[in-house]
């Protein structure tokens, strides 16, 4: 269970599913190492948060040091690992507009840059606190509202068949 959700969380920040897969072996080899040093299981949820967020700003720090050319084509990332999947249409016809829109959704929010799509993942599908999005970011509530409406901002210009007229994503078949 938690192996999905975390894969779901890291590929939803990163866009590629070997990339993915190999921050969360990092993520789990230091969950192993440090769980014993988490005082209150309740804080678990925010503490393995705060160590993806850690590990995939690592990684984009040593990919951009050693960024080389891909050879060959990546791998399709099945249905199950897009961030936003929702609840499956009644009908054949209504199943297919539906993934559609989820395709689109997730192809606008791959096309935004890392900080505004991780802020705006955080506070509009993993339901995060402004606060809670700074303490995970390094950085000020300030910078996190700015990036969740620039990142909030291009996805209605990206979304636009989907935006109505107050500017909010109407996502109906």
């Amino acid at each position: 269970m938690i192996h999905d959700d975390l894969f779901r969380w890291t590929y939803s920040l990163v866009r590629n599913e070997d990339d993915a897969l190999e921050i969360m072996q990092e993520c789990f080899i230091r969950i192993f190492r440090h769980l014993g040093r988490l005082e209150d299981s309740k804080k678990f949820p925010h503490w393995v948060s705060r160590l993806v967020i850690n590990q995939v700003n690592t990684f984009r720090v040593k990919r951009r040091k050693n960024q080389t050319e891909e050879l060959e084509e990546g791998f399709d990332v099945e249905e199950g690992a897009l961030p936003l999947q929702g609840a499956a249409a009644p009908n054949p016809r209504k199943a297919a507009a539906h993934n559609e829109i989820l395709a689109k959704v997730n192809l606008a929010i791959g096309e935004l840059p890392p900080r505004q799509r991780t802020a705006v993942l955080l506070f509009d599908v993993k339901g995060y606190s402004i606060r809670q999005i700074a303490e995970e970011l390094s950085c000020s509530e300030g910078a996190v509202k700015f990036n969740i409406f620039q990142g909030r901002r291009k996805l209605r210009l990206l979304l636009g068949e989907f935006v109505d007229k107050d500017g909010k994503l109407t996502l109906t078949e």
